[in-house]
């Protein structure tokens, strides 16, 4: 009996031991750990859990981490290498201030490492694009939302967004600008076939609700207008395209009349898919600006 409990307590002693000593497996897991052991002035953690080579060569990417708790946002995890939006407290230390960086992963021999060349670059050497990469992040944590409420905040920031779009490099902007293109001729084909399908809904259903109708022949005319602005593509037109998708959705779902619902479905999944499409279009543009 007492060999018994013996073995059931040295079994729960190494467990825990095992628990205790087990490494991050998720690139989420390893830049947590990553930062804490900057926070902590650990070179010996940070080497182990970056591609830092020598810990004596350990330069805290020429600051003070101490007690540092970063805030992380969005994770991309593409095959062998993932980034996640990393949110620090400013180097003058203006209070409640954050400044927003990348965390760099890869992963060497099945284990992820925070890339600590690359990561360290983006905190020492701040790109001009640092501003605008922080908006498009945080637009797409937002995304999900967009199209189901009204875009007013969503317009403003890329509003906002165009003015900064001025301060990339000549090379930045010619990768932005063919993003921008291909996903200005994407918006406009989404709502070129969402405006043919409430053009039919009218045409089949003549005898809706004159509300009803109303409704449908002002989204039809709203849609048409955004999309020539589309022509040349920019933010601007992209935060005018944003509005018109969002009220048109708002309207949409509005509809009162039974004979709309098989449509409805339609437009519904028709917006879905461009709340998918901007949210690669973000991806694709922060992609542009490394």
């Amino acid at each position: 009996m007492i060999y018994t409990w013996f073995k059931v307590a040295l079994l729960s002693l190494v467990l825990a031991v095992a628990a205790g000593c087990s490494k991050p497996e998720t690139p989420q897991e390893v830049a947590a750990e990553f930062w804490q052991a900057m926070a902590e002035d650990d070179a010996g953690a940070v080497a182990e859990l970056s591609t830092l080579a020598d810990p004596s060569t350990f330069d805290g990417f020429a600051r003070d981490w101490f007690e540092t708790v970063p805030d992380f946002g969005r994770v991309i995890i593409e095959e062998r290498e993932a980034t996640i939006v990393t949110r620090l407290p400013s180097a003058d230390g203006a209070s409640g201030e954050r400044r927003e960086v990348i965390t760099y992963l890869v992963n060497l021999n099945g284990d992820w490492l925070v890339d600590y060349d690359r990561t360290g670059k983006a905190i020492m050497n701040p790109s001009p694009l640092d501003g605008l990469m922080g908006e498009i992040n945080r637009l797409g944590e937002r995304l999900s939302a967009t199209f189901s409420q009204s875009s007013d905040d969503l317009a403003l920031r890329m509003d906002a967004m165009a003015r900064e779009f001025e301060t990339y490099s000549d090379e930045a902007s010619r990768r932005a600008e063919k993003v921008m293109e291909d996903y200005g001729r994407a918006l406009q084909e989404f709502m070129e076939e969402l405006e043919k399908s409430i053009e039919e809904a009218l045409e089949d259903h003549q005898q809706a609700p004159a509300r009803d109708r109303s409704a449908l022949q002002q989204t039809a005319a709203d849609l048409n207008q955004s999309r020539d602005r589309l022509d040349e593509p920019d933010f601007d037109a992209f935060a005018d395209s944003s509005r018109a998708l969002a009220e048109a959705g708002a309207r949409l779902s509005r509809l009162s009349d039974e004979s709309y619902k098989s449509y409805q479905q339609t437009w519904e999944a028709k917006l879905d898919e461009i709340s998918a499409r901007t949210q690669a279009f973000f991806d694709d543009l922060e992609s542009s600006g490394r």
